[in-house]
């Protein structure tokens, strides 16, 4: 059962991106643009999720690629795409006109990432990105991978920090994004879901929801995970929960015989 009810932020300065951190077992939400004449009390809404049902602490990775969906909205509405590891979030972020790749959850600090996302935005622990990682069109793929390493960015399965990636498909590889330190105080939640499609509706009308087109829908298009002894594999089969708390949105065409398993979301 999807747990919506989430942790509340003030935000009071104009054209914030945020997002909550993880309180316990209980998911965080993104949380929008705060409107130019002062703060928004909010907590976004998680309309469809999908867990991991494995052993999440026997995980030393975790890879997984989205296809962007095509809104009838665009350019007026707010929403996001992305998953949750350890509590160190990421995704695609919907403001009007665009979307852009975002990360939240860096907990010691953020000098080291990449300097094309602003993690300066949202309490020094992420932000949205620009560059190459901003403004993606409508049919793009992003795998955003993470792996246990080194403070030198190495993967390790008994590293002490959690790095994170994207690639955008676009022939560069895999592009480093951010690195947090694997314990903190207080530990971080053991959690591994993604958040299929995520709104605002909790922040007023201006929040406009997205209208998720169901013949050019969001795309689950792979995962695989990491084992123990540094092995990847891809997953298929009833590896994951499917929660739908909204007539908002819907899964459709969900093939988990595939290899790799896939699925779609849309309105309706």
């Amino acid at each position: 059962m999807l747990r919506s009810l989430l942790r509340v932020r003030w935000l009071i300065t104009a054209l914030i991106v945020a997002c909550v951190a993880v309180s316990g077992t209980t998911p965080a939400n993104a949380v929008p643009h705060p409107p130019p004449t002062g703060g928004v009390h909010t907590t976004g809404y998680y309309g469809l999720t999908t867990h991991y049902t494995g052993s999440i602490p026997d995980t030393r990775g975790w890879s997984i690629t989205w296809k962007l969906p095509s809104l009838s909205n665009h350019s007026t509405a707010w929403g996001a795409v992305g998953q949750w590891y350890y509590g160190f979030e990421a995704g695609i972020y919907h403001g009007p006109g665009s979307w852009s790749v975002y990360y939240l959850g860096d907990k010691d600090g953020t000098t080291e990432n990449n300097p094309l996302c602003d993690a300066s935005m949202w309490w020094g622990e992420g932000g949205t990105c620009g560059g190459v990682m901003t403004n993606l069109p409508v049919g793009q793929e992003l795998t955003f991978t993470y792996e246990w390493c080194d403070a030198n960015h190495t993967a390790n399965v008994n590293g002490a920090k959690f790095c994170l990636y994207v690639d955008l498909k676009d022939g560069v590889g895999k592009r480093f994004l951010a690195a947090t330190a694997r314990v903190t105080s207080p530990p971080r939640t053991v959690e591994m879901y993604a958040h299929d499609m995520e709104d605002f509706s909790d922040s007023g009308s201006a929040y406009i929801l997205p209208s998720v087109s169901c013949s050019q829908p969001t795309v689950m298009k792979a995962q695989s995970v990491k084992s123990t002894s540094g092995t990847w594999s891809t997953l298929t089969g009833s590896k994951w929960t499917f929660d739908d708390v909204t007539p908002n949105y819907k899964f459709q065409n969900i093939n988990t015989s595939a290899n790799p398993a896939t699925w779609q979301s849309c309105s309706g």
